[in-house]
């Protein structure tokens, strides 16, 4: 008797069952059809998700749109719009550091982060679901 995988419910046949050339072919079209979709999402094509990784942020502006991080850093991100959702995510020095805004925001081209001071890092990832 036949049995499925867990994921993707492709069928096996049992041991000494004849493989029906049918039930593979049904098999490739799930995996091919899955592969595809992570393909494109990974590349940006399902426009889910955009991944950047290793972004410097050194060029910052005065700001006050958080008074306690008066510092904006824009951090150019192609592909990433103002109907975006960021996060962003710091190295642990500088995450508990204190002087980075636990909040960032997508514009047209990038994501702002905010700190209370100038300094330059580097920001290990940031990850944009598409909106």
């Amino acid at each position: 008797m036949s049995t499925s995988t867990t994921n993707y419910n492709l069928t096996k046949p049992a041991s000494g069952e004849a493989a029906d050339i049918s039930v593979i072919n049904t098999n490739m079209d799930t995996i091919d059809t899955t592969m595809k979709s992570i393909s494109d999402t990974a590349s940006g094509k399902g426009n889910a998700e955009l991944i950047f990784t290793s972004k410097t942020a050194s060029s910052w502006s005065s700001d006050n749109t958080y008074p306690d991080y008066p510092y904006r850093c824009a951090i150019a991100c192609t592909g990433v719009t103002a109907n975006d959702v960021a996060q962003v995510t710091f190295a642990i020095d500088d995450a508990v550091s204190g002087d980075l805004a636990p909040v960032c925001q997508t514009y047209s081209g990038g994501v702002y982060i905010y700190s209370g001071s100038n300094k330059s890092i580097t920001v290990p990832m940031i990850l944009v679901h598409k909106g």
